[in-house]
């Protein structure tokens, strides 16, 4: 970075709304604080909008959170291609800036496949040899495929970081990701009304900004509240994600719920980089779990049982039906689409591992696109 990263606390908190006096923004006419928000749409479960405020002070302090992250992973040298949603999405927005805060350089081609199909993409990553992609797992999976098809080897490309940003994704997947592209692969974890909740360690582990945020999570579907001592004895408590502002005193009727299943690891157990602030695993939302004699199954549930089958791509389609998933996943050997033992076998372990039925469907890494649509 061009300035420490220590600065942009010292920068950033300068922007940050002043208390009420002669310094602060002059008050409308009925005496009220002038309201300064980012808006944009989270789309629940029945595929229904629903409006999100940010206020600009949050906004901002995101900003330094995501920013202080990047710069961990990129350096003022990095060219990033940024294939994150910007329409009525924070996520480019927030990705955008951040990576400017630290002096890289952005190209910003968002997720409209009508401007920039993924085609041209591939020709972008190579023409400025961009060395870092951000997107969905399923992005980097597809752009990874096509670049196979096309005889474009990824073995010879410049993208040293792939971030993966917009889907809950396996760790073990991320690293199937990654070795297609021979780079690193890691994640960043937001909701839709807060941008940045967790961010990447050296080590690859999701850690809340816990300065900023206190993450809970509360039964499902009983709707308990984790006890406060849970995390604290040791367990990895599991459930949907509470959040509220890290500065509230109580820790009741404060925490609003996110509709995101995940885990957080014990709180007395350090993180092999050495911070302490909570590890976060998202599991995707928990409209989209299967219930489970042993609790609510998400779809990153199925990834982690999967992808201990080396033989598979990243590719990974997952669907619920009544009582259990359709999953789709790919090969590069044809002969082991033609091999029946190898879907049943994958069928059976998600069975005994998880106590939810499956229907696995394995096809080849080039019909992938037909076999999804």
């Amino acid at each position: 970075m061009s300035e420490p990263v220590s600065g942009l606390y010292e920068r950033f908190l300068e922007l940050l709304s002043p208390g009420p006096g002669p310094a602060g923004p002059p008050p409308l006419s009925d005496g009220r604080e002038p309201a300064r928000a980012r808006y944009g749409e989270r789309i629940d479960g029945t595929g229904r909008s629903h409006p999100v405020l940010i206020t600009r002070d949050e906004w901002i302090l995101d900003q330094i959170d995501l920013a202080r992250s990047f710069d961990q992973l990129l350096t003022a040298d990095d060219v990033v291609v940024v294939a994150a949603p910007y329409e009525l999405s924070f996520t480019g927005a927030g990705v955008d800036r951040a990576i400017e805060l630290i002096g890289a350089s952005v190209i910003s081609v968002g997720t409209g496949n009508t401007i920039c199909p993924m085609p041209r993409l591939l020709a972008l990553i190579k023409e400025y040899e961009a060395t870092a992609l951000v997107c969905s797992p399923g992005l980097a999976t597809e752009l990874a495929g096509l670049a196979l098809a096309s005889e474009q080897p990824l073995d010879h490309a410049t993208v040293r970081s792939v971030i993966c940003v917009g889907e809950a994704c396996s760790r073990k997947r991320l690293d199937r990701i990654g070795a297609a592209w021979g780079a690193r692969a890691c994640a960043l974890y937001g909701t839709a009304s807060t941008p940045t909740v967790a961010v990447p360690c050296a080590y690859g582990a999701l850690h809340v900004c816990d300065h900023r945020l206190r993450a809970s999570v509360r039964d499902v579907p009983s709707g308990e509240t984790a006890p406060d001592g849970a995390r604290a004895r040791g367990a990895v408590t599991r459930g949907e994600l509470l959040l509220a502002a890290a500065d509230t005193g109580s820790p009741d009727g404060e925490s609003r719920a996110t509709g995101e299943l995940v885990e957080l690891g014990p709180a007395d157990r350090a993180c092999a980089c050495g911070a302490r602030s909570a590890v976060l695993t998202p599991l995707g939302r928990v409209s989209e779990a299967v219930a489970a004699r042993r609790g609510p199954v998400s779809a990153v549930d199925v990834e982690r049982v999967v992808f201990d089958c080396a033989e598979l791509a990243p590719h990974f389609a997952c669907a619920v039906r009544e009582g259990g998933f359709d999953v789709t996943c790919a090969v590069t050997d044809g002969e082991t689409v033609r091999d029946g033992e190898a879907k049943r076998s994958l069928e059976k372990r998600i069975r005994a591992e998880l106590d939810v039925d499956a229907d696995v469907r394995i096809v080849a890494v080039h019909d992938w696109n037909t076999a999804v649509s």
